[in-house]
Protein backbone atom coordinates (compact mmCIF):
# COMPACT_ATOMS: atom_id res chain seq x y z
CA UNK A 1 0.00 0.00 0.00
CA UNK A 2 1.39 3.23 -0.93
CA UNK A 3 1.81 5.80 2.13
CA UNK A 4 -0.36 8.31 3.20
CA UNK A 5 0.58 11.97 3.25
CA UNK A 6 -1.12 14.65 5.06
CA UNK A 7 -2.80 17.82 3.20
CA UNK A 8 -0.29 19.82 4.75
CA UNK A 9 2.97 17.58 3.68
CA UNK A 10 1.26 17.42 0.29
CA UNK A 11 1.10 20.76 0.01
CA UNK A 12 5.19 21.40 1.32
CA UNK A 13 6.30 18.74 -1.18
CA UNK A 14 4.23 20.24 -4.43
CA UNK A 15 5.84 23.60 -3.11
CA UNK A 16 9.78 22.45 -2.69
CA UNK A 17 9.10 21.01 -6.24
CA UNK A 18 7.68 24.25 -7.61
CA UNK A 19 10.82 26.22 -5.81
CA UNK A 20 13.08 23.32 -7.29
CA UNK A 21 11.65 24.50 -10.74
CA UNK A 22 11.48 28.31 -10.38
CA UNK A 23 15.43 28.38 -9.19
CA UNK A 24 16.64 26.39 -12.40
CA UNK A 25 14.48 28.63 -14.73
CA UNK A 26 16.15 31.43 -12.99
CA UNK A 27 19.68 30.31 -13.48
CA UNK A 28 19.29 28.88 -17.02
CA UNK A 29 17.69 32.86 -17.47
CA UNK A 30 20.94 34.18 -15.86
CA UNK A 31 23.04 32.12 -18.13
CA UNK A 32 21.99 32.75 -21.72
CA UNK A 33 21.52 36.43 -20.85
CA UNK A 34 25.56 35.54 -20.29
CA UNK A 35 25.55 33.88 -23.37
CA UNK A 36 27.44 31.22 -21.47
CA UNK A 37 26.86 27.18 -22.28
CA UNK A 38 26.67 24.78 -19.22
CA UNK A 39 30.41 23.56 -19.70
CA UNK A 40 31.71 27.01 -19.64
CA UNK A 41 29.84 27.96 -16.51
CA UNK A 42 30.52 24.33 -14.80
CA UNK A 43 34.27 25.45 -15.68
CA UNK A 44 33.85 28.79 -13.91
CA UNK A 45 31.93 27.62 -10.99
CA UNK A 46 33.26 24.50 -10.23
CA UNK A 47 29.84 22.75 -10.31
CA UNK A 48 29.61 19.73 -12.99
CA UNK A 49 27.89 20.46 -15.61
CA UNK A 50 25.54 17.49 -15.61
CA UNK A 51 24.76 19.00 -11.84
CA UNK A 52 23.80 21.88 -13.65
CA UNK A 53 21.80 20.68 -16.21
CA UNK A 54 19.58 18.56 -13.61
CA UNK A 55 19.31 21.84 -11.59
CA UNK A 56 17.81 23.96 -15.19
CA UNK A 57 15.71 21.07 -15.52
CA UNK A 58 14.14 20.91 -12.20
CA UNK A 59 15.47 17.90 -10.78
CA UNK A 60 17.45 18.81 -8.14
CA UNK A 61 17.95 21.67 -6.17
CA UNK A 62 21.43 22.96 -5.80
CA UNK A 63 22.97 23.14 -2.40
CA UNK A 64 23.91 26.41 -0.21
CA UNK A 65 27.29 25.91 -1.77
CA UNK A 66 26.82 25.22 -5.08
CA UNK A 67 24.31 27.94 -5.47
CA UNK A 68 26.43 30.32 -4.07
CA UNK A 69 29.01 29.08 -6.73
CA UNK A 70 26.71 29.51 -9.73
CA UNK A 71 25.66 33.16 -8.02
CA UNK A 72 28.92 34.01 -8.59
CA UNK A 73 29.84 32.80 -11.43
CA UNK A 74 26.64 34.82 -12.94
CA UNK A 75 27.75 37.90 -11.11
CA UNK A 76 24.09 37.81 -8.88
CA UNK A 77 23.58 37.56 -5.50
CA UNK A 78 21.67 34.86 -4.18
CA UNK A 79 18.44 36.88 -4.15
CA UNK A 80 17.19 35.19 -6.88
CA UNK A 81 16.33 32.11 -4.62
CA UNK A 82 13.90 34.20 -3.10
CA UNK A 83 13.10 37.05 -5.44
CA UNK A 84 11.51 34.45 -7.33
CA UNK A 85 8.66 34.21 -4.65
CA UNK A 86 8.25 38.65 -4.35
CA UNK A 87 5.92 40.32 -5.78
CA UNK A 88 6.93 43.83 -7.30
CA UNK A 89 9.40 45.57 -5.76
CA UNK A 90 8.25 48.34 -2.73
CA UNK A 91 9.70 51.42 -0.77
CA UNK A 92 7.89 50.47 2.27
CA UNK A 93 6.88 46.56 3.29
CA UNK A 94 5.83 45.11 6.37
CA UNK A 95 6.30 41.26 6.46
CA UNK A 96 3.58 39.32 8.68
CA UNK A 97 4.69 36.44 10.53
CA UNK A 98 2.27 34.00 8.79
CA UNK A 99 2.88 34.99 5.17
CA UNK A 100 7.23 35.03 5.02
CA UNK A 101 8.37 32.97 1.77
CA UNK A 102 10.10 30.07 3.33
CA UNK A 103 12.58 27.65 1.21
CA UNK A 104 13.49 24.45 2.96
CA UNK A 105 16.59 22.82 2.57
CA UNK A 106 15.98 19.22 3.71
CA UNK A 107 19.39 18.18 2.65
CA UNK A 108 21.00 20.63 4.90
CA UNK A 109 18.38 20.39 8.23
CA UNK A 110 17.70 24.14 7.34
CA UNK A 111 14.69 26.25 6.58
CA UNK A 112 14.81 30.19 5.94
CA UNK A 113 12.27 32.38 6.11
CA UNK A 114 12.76 35.77 4.22
CA UNK A 115 12.05 38.75 6.05
CA UNK A 116 12.66 41.29 3.25
CA UNK A 117 9.27 40.99 1.80
CA UNK A 118 8.85 42.64 -1.43
CA UNK A 119 10.83 45.69 -0.66
CA UNK A 120 13.51 46.83 -3.14
CA UNK A 121 16.31 44.74 -3.08
CA UNK A 122 19.77 46.57 -2.29
CA UNK A 123 21.81 47.39 0.57
CA UNK A 124 20.58 44.94 3.17
CA UNK A 125 18.73 41.39 3.04
CA UNK A 126 17.20 39.57 6.24
CA UNK A 127 16.76 35.97 6.39
CA UNK A 128 15.23 33.93 9.65
CA UNK A 129 16.91 30.77 9.48
CA UNK A 130 15.56 27.53 11.57
CA UNK A 131 18.19 24.93 12.01
CA UNK A 132 17.37 21.19 13.24
CA UNK A 133 19.37 19.31 14.82
CA UNK A 134 23.08 18.46 12.72
CA UNK A 135 22.29 21.45 10.06
CA UNK A 136 25.39 22.78 8.67
CA UNK A 137 26.30 24.55 5.60
CA UNK A 138 27.27 22.37 3.68
CA UNK A 139 30.67 20.55 2.71
CA UNK A 140 33.79 23.07 2.38
CA UNK A 141 33.93 26.70 2.76
CA UNK A 142 31.98 29.53 1.66
CA UNK A 143 33.27 32.61 -0.06
CA UNK A 144 30.76 35.59 -1.11
CA UNK A 145 31.44 39.13 -1.70
CA UNK A 146 29.62 41.16 0.94
CA UNK A 147 29.35 41.49 5.16
CA UNK A 148 27.68 38.80 6.92
CA UNK A 149 25.96 39.32 10.74
CA UNK A 150 24.23 36.16 12.72
CA UNK A 151 22.49 36.83 15.52
CA UNK A 152 21.18 33.98 17.88
CA UNK A 153 18.06 34.00 18.95
CA UNK A 154 17.68 30.50 20.37
CA UNK A 155 20.22 27.16 20.31
CA UNK A 156 23.61 27.46 19.40
CA UNK A 157 25.90 28.38 16.92
CA UNK A 158 29.56 27.49 15.47
CA UNK A 159 31.09 29.74 13.22
CA UNK A 160 34.24 28.64 11.46
CA UNK A 161 36.14 31.65 10.18
CA UNK A 162 39.52 30.54 8.30
CA UNK A 163 41.43 28.80 10.75
CA UNK A 164 39.77 29.89 13.65
CA UNK A 165 36.61 28.59 15.27
CA UNK A 166 33.71 30.56 17.01
CA UNK A 167 30.63 29.23 19.48
CA UNK A 168 27.97 31.32 19.72
CA UNK A 169 25.22 31.02 22.52
CA UNK A 170 21.70 33.03 22.23
CA UNK A 171 22.14 36.56 22.57
CA UNK A 172 25.38 36.58 20.78
CA UNK A 173 26.07 37.41 17.28
CA UNK A 174 29.31 37.69 15.07
CA UNK A 175 29.74 40.11 12.32
CA UNK A 176 32.05 38.86 9.53
CA UNK A 177 33.58 40.26 5.75
CA UNK A 178 32.29 37.10 3.41
CA UNK A 179 35.20 37.08 1.22
CA UNK A 180 36.98 35.57 4.39
CA UNK A 181 36.39 31.65 4.16
CA UNK A 182 33.59 30.24 6.36
CA UNK A 183 30.78 27.61 7.18
CA UNK A 184 28.41 27.35 10.34
CA UNK A 185 26.87 24.36 12.02
CA UNK A 186 24.18 24.34 14.49
CA UNK A 187 26.08 23.55 18.00
CA UNK A 188 22.67 22.59 19.58
CA UNK A 189 21.31 19.51 20.67
CA UNK A 190 17.66 20.60 18.91
CA UNK A 191 16.18 23.87 17.17
CA UNK A 192 18.58 26.89 16.91
CA UNK A 193 17.17 29.98 15.68
CA UNK A 194 19.38 32.91 13.84
CA UNK A 195 18.66 36.16 12.39
CA UNK A 196 21.16 36.55 9.74
CA UNK A 197 21.69 39.88 7.85
CA UNK A 198 23.41 40.14 4.16
CA UNK A 199 24.88 43.54 2.79
CA UNK A 200 25.36 43.83 -0.77
CA UNK A 201 25.56 40.67 -1.93
CA UNK A 202 23.37 38.17 -0.60
CA UNK A 203 24.87 34.62 1.04
CA UNK A 204 21.52 32.79 0.93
Amino acid sequence: MAPRFSKKEEREAGQARYQTELIGTRIKELRLKRKLTISRLAEMSGVPGSTISKIENGQLRPSLVHAINLASSLQENLGFLVEAFRGPPHSLCVVRANERNTIHYSDMGLTLQDLSGNFYSGVLEARLGILTSGAHSGLGFMRHPSEECCYVISGAMRYQVGDSGYDLSAGDLINIKSMIEHSWENAHAGETRVLWVFSDNLDF
